[in-house]
């Protein structure tokens, strides 16, 4: 069942209004667009840390259809919108969120977010905490072990989702889904690579994702996400022609852009001042 309505009703009953899944050439091309916003009542963004977009939310829906995880556990909560909506998607699970609060307000995040479990009824919980120092007591403080789902969104960096990874891996059940976000938009590439390879798993990428996610799991124990997630997934050959695409796009707006700035200014191809 698709949950994007119960979500914005979730927060507007906190006086919260969500932007969430615009496309950028309609915002001057702003590449946060697609992305979910907190906005309350005077018009203002509440947080730093953006919500997962509309189509990421679609993916979870996807990812879920046939995966049932019982222990779910977030780093990086902010304004909780991904840990609803895997409470949400897994209403037989639990799920806790942690988030060390690197801004202002990240505090009034967790609140905002363990009021809508509280109102909702939802298995979720969201607290201060650190990766990968209080990984270990809040996980077993909480009973959320073993763990068998992740969503990693803390601090986009290659030792940082390493060490998030390593920190979890200890309580995780051995077909736990670890899913990373921003992972094309902040460069992870290698650190998932690293990641995967030296624990055995696989590892898959998600272009047709607005942040570029990935997954590291065992394929073997997890078969039923493969033909779930495939669309999300881009083939080899598909990518390499939509790169070609963009790039001749680019070479004609560039062209165009031209064209109209000698237009403006009154010269020619041929008169243009030598360099």
């Amino acid at each position: 069942m698709p949950i994007l309505r119960q979500l914005y009703d979730m927060y507007k009953s906190q006086g919260i209004t969500i932007s969430t899944g615009l496309n950028p050439s309609h915002f001057g091309n702003l590449p946060l667009a697609p992305f979910t916003w907190f906005i309350n009542k005077t018009g203002n963004n509440l947080t730093n840390g953006l919500g997962i977009s509309s189509l990421e939310i679609y993916f979870l829906e996807t990812l879920f259809h046939r995966y049932t995880p019982k222990h779910l556990f977030v780093i990086g909560n902010s304004f909780g919108w991904s840990s609803v909506a895997l409470c949400l998607l897994n209403p037989s699970g639990s799920v806790l969120a942690i988030d060390c609060e690197s801004d202002d307000n990240t505090d009034y995040g967790l609140i905002v977010t363990n009021k809508i479990a509280q109102k909702y009824n939802l298995n979720l919980v969201a607290v201060r905490g650190r990766s990968p120092n209080d990984v270990a007591h809040l996980a077993l403080q909480h009973k959320i072990t073993p763990i068998d789902f992740v969503f990693i969104d803390g601090t986009h960096t290659p030792d940082q989702i390493i060490d998030d990874f390593n920190a979890i891996k200890k309580w995780a059940t051995q077909n736990c889904i670890y899913l990373f976000h921003d992972v094309q938009r902040h460069h992870l590439h290698e650190a998932i690579k690293k990641i995967a390879a030296g624990n055995n798993l696989s590892t898959k990428l998600f272009l047709g994702t607005s942040s570029g996610m990935s997954i590291v799991y065992n394929g073997s124990l997890c078969p039923v996400i493969n033909d779930d997630i495939a669309p999300f997934a881009i083939d080899p050959v598909v990518e390499q022609f939509m790169r070609d695409r963009a790039r001749a796009y680019q070479y004609r707006h560039l062209a165009r852009l031209s064209r109209g700035l000698r237009k403006r200014f009154g010269l020619s191809q041929q008169a243009r001042p030598k360099s």
